[in-house]
């Protein structure tokens, strides 16, 4: 199939899913389903999916965004920029970082979410990462019974279809969710790579980053050996490999929504499973009173138009409603419909149903802090940007064979490592063979807290034209600090306060690792340098003493987009941090209602935070379906 076909899902508005509100009479039977899902993001997609499978269960999917599948939605280099024209994203700005830079000025960052069939899996950089095992043990030791490795994997296992890697216990080969590694020169023969290097810049493929290879002799200068496949339990703590990316057989991105939703499914579930997109989701209603205390009884929505905001629809739900806005939109939804910190929702206005101080907290995100060079710009994907000819020769390469610069993934190698091995100046990975404690990552402590991700393209929030440029990001994907959530007014069109809060953390252990992540990348473009690639320092250190790394990760760390925790799995009883739902997503002391997405992670797990997204989809489905085959949850009247 041509990487520009695309295929139509039909979806519905609010007048043919809902009714229009006041009502004076009975909900009409084909405005009442067992499920309504709240957000067709990528856990709402493979939820609507899976629920759907029983011919005798019907579900409605509410989804603010439209359907993002045209040709430009589909080619991996284009699609990888939310801020491209017609970009299916919502943009605003954070609440200020609590802290000034070294010119004394205050820092917000651009909160990006995917706003479409897919959520932000429409625009992200494709990656599938599920993270190491030991960050799962660690959501069963906090509490969360059924969440440890050897309960999710075959979740992971269950999705997907992988391209790239041979059928195993932990890799599937017969989901509908597509992955692959990119196969370029440089991961077929790292040696035959490396010698390329010093001999001539300009012998190796045009379609293929010289400058990947350089890194690749850098990672191994300092210590760090190849991995085979980053999603293996077995997996190192430290190394470099190369990424699997959620494309499919065309070289397309292929998203949960082109997974689980496809034309050809949902035409034959389209008795049973109702998609509405352009929709606002306004509140749930919570009924209260009756034997089962505070029930989930349905969902308030209208046009995202503001033109038909006038008009307000109601769809009941007969057994449960699932939330799977994202960490972002989740949490929002939930205290505009009177469930959050009490406090806040008596400043806003909105009727407290029950007081629940875990809604909207603990938010977390990666914190990455870009190092920028200039590099040769035919090595960079911005030749895209200065050379028209170079652009038809890779978009007639990409259309005819699916290969070549519009197939690739922004970044297609990473590096992994636990700060602890790193030497003190960061100069060298502490590596070798008697350290297998040290590196079995079925263990939270000695997994991976660093990434160094290595970019052919200009990664800051700076534009720099014409030139060729080259980012060593410096990636903290285990921070301390975390943030919230919180509604702005109890208007639901606003876009919520989001606080991120970065850099917070009282021992200052979030600073101190990215100090030493910054060392190491500093130390590989050094080593590259050395090797005869032409690097020049455009947005890098003047110093590498603590206080002028302080001062730099400060005036450029940047968020990684990658938003959790803001309903966590939990207890409600914690103390410091009082979870929302329970191990099964129940939201604690409401009937009827689920959270499904990345708001529910007990904790960031150290990776990209997509596959494990879905993940917690497949799993909430077959919680779902265990509860009504046991009578677990009794429809509502």
């Amino acid at each position: 199939m041509s990487p520009f076909s695309s295929s139509k899902t039909q979806v519905l508005t609010p007048e043919q899913v809902g009714t229009l509100t006041p009502f004076t009479h009975a909900i009409p039977n084909e405005h009442t389903y067992d499920y309504i899902i709240v957000g067709g993001g990528t856990a709402g997609c493979c939820l609507a999916s899976r629920l759907s499978e029983d011919p005798d269960v019907t579900v409605l999917l509410l989804e603010r965004g439209g359907v993002a599948n045209g040709w430009a939605d589909r080619v991996p280099l284009i699609s990888s920029n939310p801020y491209r024209e017609g970009a299916p994203t919502s943009r605003w700005w954070s609440q200020p970082l609590p802290w000034r830079t070294s010119d004394g000025r205050s820092r917000s960052q651009e909160v990006i979410c995917g706003e479409a069939l897919g959520g932000t899996s429409t625009i992200n950089c494709t990656f599938y990462t599920r993270g190491p095992a030991g960050d799962y043990n660690h959501w069963e030791e906090l509490g969360n019974s059924g969440w440890g490795y050897k309960d999710v994997e075959p979740y992971f296992a269950k999705s997907e279809t992988t391209h790239s890697h041979p059928s195993s216990d932990f890799r599937g080969k017969q989901g509908p969710w597509h992955n692959r590694a990119h196969n370029y020169n440089i991961y077929q023969s790292t040696d035959r790579c490396v010698s390329w290097i010093l001999p001539s810049l300009h012998s190796l493929p045009q379609a293929t980053y010289i400058v990947l290879c350089s890194i690749i002799r850098a990672a191994q200068n300092v210590g760090l050996q190849p991995m085979d496949d980053l999603n293996s339990p077995t997996a190192p703590a430290a190394g470099y490999v190369r990424h699997d990316v959620s494309q499919d057989k065309s070289m397309r991105r292929h998203t949960p929504f082109h997974a689980f939703l496809p034309p050809s499914l949902t035409t034959e579930r389209a008795k049973r499973l109702k998609i509405c997109t352009n929709v606002l989701v306004t509140r749930i209603e919570l009924a209260q009173g009756g034997s089962d205390g505070v029930r989930a009884t349905g969902v308030h929505f209208e046009a995202t138009d503001y033109r038909k905001a006038g008009r307000h629809f109601f769809a009941k739900a007969r057994r449960e409603v699932v939330v799977c806005a994202g960490a972002i939109g989740s949490p929002q939804i939930l205290q505009l419909s009177g469930l959050g910190p009490e406090d806040l929702l008596i400043e806003k206005g909105i009727p407290v149903v029950r007081n629940m101080p875990g809604v909207g907290n603990y938010l977390q995100d990666h914190i990455a802090v870009p190092l920028t060079f200039e590099a040769p710009i035919h090595d960079s994907i911005h030749e895209l940007e200065v050379n028209p000819w170079k652009v038809i020769k890779e978009l007639a390469k990409y259309t005819l064979t699916g290969h070549g610069v519009f197939s690739y993934p922004f970044q297609a190698i990473t590096i992994y490592l636990p700060s602890q091995l790193l030497a003190k100046d960061a100069s060298k990975v502490s590596l070798s063979t008697d350290q297998s404690d040290t590196l079995d990552t079925s263990v939270l402590a000695n997994c991976p807290d660093l990434e160094i991700m290595p970019a052919p393209s200009n990664c800051t929030d700076h534009d720099i034209p014409g030139k060729g440029i080259f980012t060593l990001m410096a990636g903290l994907i285990r921070p301390k600090s975390h943030g919230s959530v919180r509604i702005a007014t109890s208007n639901p069109r606003a876009r919520p306060e989001v606080d991120l809060n970065f850099l917070t953390d009282p021992s200052d252990d979030d600073l101190a690792r990215l100090r030493a992540g910054l060392r190491l990348a500093v130390s590989l473009a050094e080593d590259m340098s050395k090797q005869g690639y032409p690097l020049k320092g455009l947005i890098v250190p003047g110093a590498l003493d603590d206080q002028s790394l302080d001062a730099f990760v400060k005036d450029n760390m940047r968020t990684c987009y990658h938003y959790t925790s803001t309903c966590r799995m939990g207890r409600e009883d914690e103390s410091e941090r009082p979870g929302v739902v329970d191990a099964r997503l129940r939201v604690h002391g409401v009937q009827g209602l689920r959270v499904c997405d990345a708001s529910v992670f007990p904790e960031i797990v150290g990776a990209h935070t997509m596959a494990p997204t879905v993940m917690v989809a497949e799993k909430c489905a077959d919680l779902m379906k265990e509860d009504r085959r046991l009578g677990k949850v009794e429809p509502s009247m």
